[in-house]
């Protein structure tokens, strides 16, 4: 598997975290990228001995939303993401990938500005650790978790907040200014998370295998290379395709699909 690449444990049907990094490292895959809760339910110390054992880097952790739209929400959310820091160094982790939370009764540009605020002393801790601590683009149908549905937006969002971005795909290759996004977003990219779409597919989740479907993975990744990006592509399929296909199967044939195409951008294999 290309270097490049690592792998969601949300691709996987849930199970202990040891039977994922089983999976993970059987695949030949470099990196992984757990789910804190994942993470808590063995704790960070084992987590990180299980992940050593395997010869696996975490490309990221998941976080989730970061709540704000009101102080008392807030003040949790600083909690719980300052603790979620402390388990991301202790486990090795490079970054830490969340969404903004959901703007409640704020006006955008207001959100945008109560998010900076709230989550500023987390990004100074981020910082100080060495870890990169990022947001990316969801869905409108998610709105109860984030802010930001467009990649211009998370670029924006970053920008106030001093961190990082994540660039998920599957929610911004349709963005009509996505080409300016793209370099926009590569000093401040952290992680690529790659899947695809395929046309009629309707309900969420609903990503397909790269290659399968309708995101021009084959302009995109080359314009993410070429504008400084040289961290992890993270495979975060999710959904019935996978499901039915067989999660070890079809994660396989992402590996190739998205090594091909890694190293015609001009990243060189193992």
């Amino acid at each position: 598997m290309h270097p490049s690449l690592s792998i969601n444990t949300l691709c996987f049907p849930a199970a202990p975290l040891a039977r994922h990094v089983a999976i993970v490292a059987g695949l030949g895959a470099r990196g992984i990228s757990p789910d804190l809760q994942q993470v808590d339910a063995m704790g960070a110390a084992a987590a990180r001995r299980l992940f050593g054992d395997a010869g696996l880097d975490i490309a990221t952790l998941t976080h989730r939303a970061f709540a704000f739209s009101n102080p008392a929400d807030a003040a949790v959310a600083r909690d719980r993401l300052a603790r979620t820091i402390d388990i991301a160094g202790e486990i090795g982790a490079r970054s830490i990938i969340m969404t903004t939370g959901g703007r409640g009764d704020l006006a955008w540009p207001d959100a945008c500005l109560r998010f900076a605020e709230a989550v500023a002393p987390g990004a100074a801790q981020a910082r100080a650790a060495g870890i990169e601590l990022g947001i990316e683009p969801t869905s409108h149908l998610y709105a109860d978790a984030s802010i930001a549905h467009r990649l211009a937006d998370c670029v924006h969002i970053a920008r106030e907040a001093g961190i990082s971005v994540m660039i998920d795909v599957f929610a911004c290759w349709f963005d009509a200014d996505i080409d300016a996004a793209l370099v926009a977003a590569g000093p401040l990219t952290a992680l690529i998370q790659v899947s695809d779409y395929c046309y009629g597919d309707r309900g969420l989740p609903c990503r397909a295998v790269p290659g399968d479907g309708a995101i021009p993975l084959t302009s995109m990744i080359p314009a993410i290379v070429a504008a400084g990006f040289r961290g992890f592509f993270d495979l975060e399929i999710i959904g019935p395709r996978l499901d039915a296909e067989g999660a070890e199967q079809g994660l396989r044939r992402a590996a190739m699909f998205m090594g091909k195409l890694l190293e015609d951008a001009g990243l060189p294999g193992a």
